[in-house]
């Protein structure tokens, strides 16, 4: 991690995939590999404020995608969008960890009376992993149901997987998966139906509830399944 004395630092260090982290003019880069917390006695100090908490959350990259969770035990994390600031604003409940999806977010958090903001902004938007070629005259080996995935399709695998681990093999409810990806509900089921129907396509069944116990159903199989094929591993829930 190096730290940049003001916007007209050294950018190049961190390779691509990196982080430039804002806190009112002191910024901080983190590269690939980096990890930084901020709070009162944290990587990143924030303040002296007694009624923030010493670690409030965290910056952590998994495989190109880059996470904020909340560490802290009563304050709550907004992810700003600055192009739509009246908008509606994913919160992160103590505990919940959310994606960086935008060029910048603003995570921004009250402790007492002062309000705080760190400008998050990506290096490079991650994109879907490209594939291996195969050598002329080879054949692959195939695995049931390991289909390719987008970003977005893995992140939502990633949470529902999380999400049945903390809860005895259950999934949440999909508010509540959702708003730990800072996504809509609607967008939630969306990426869910295509996510089952690809995995449908290639065979896998038990995913086409779309209703009461059902939906519950084909999200915990869903679950089950993305471990058991190798979708989801312990270095994607590592950072959760």
């Amino acid at each position: 991690m190096e730290q940049i004395d003001g916007a007209g630092g050294d950018l190049r260090t961190g390779g691509p995939g990196g982080l430039e982290v804002d806190l009112a003019g002191e910024v901080r880069r983190l590269g690939p590999t980096d990890s930084m917390t901020f709070g009162r006695d944290a990587d990143l100090v924030v303040d002296a404020n007694p009624f923030m908490h010493r670690v409030v959350g965290r910056l952590t990259r998994r495989h190109g995608v880059w996470w904020v969770q909340n560490l802290g035990s009563a304050i709550r994390l907004e992810l700003i969008d600055p192009a739509a600031p009246a908008g509606p604003v994913p919160v992160l409940a103590p505990g919940d960890a959310g994606v960086l999806t935008l060029p910048l977010t603003g995570v921004r958090f009250d402790a007492g009376p002062a309000r705080y903001e760190l400008a998050c902004r990506l290096e490079r938007p991650a994109g879907p992993s490209v594939p291996r070629p195969v050598a002329p005259g080879s054949t692959e080996t195939r695995s049931f149901g390991r289909v390719p995935l987008s970003v977005e399709q893995h992140l939502l695998l990633v949470a529902i997987v999380d999400s049945a681990r903390r809860h005895g093999g259950r999934v949440e409810p999909s508010p509540t998966v959702a708003r730990r990806l800072g996504w809509t509900t609607k967008k939630y089921h969306r990426k869910l139906d295509m996510v089952c129907d690809k995995l449908s396509r290639a065979g896998v069944r038990g995913l086409k509830g779309s209703v009461g116990a059902s939906a519950d159903l084909r999200r915990d199989l869903l679950a089950r399944h993305a471990v058991d094929a190798g979708l989801v591993d312990e270095s994607d829930l590592a950072p959760l």
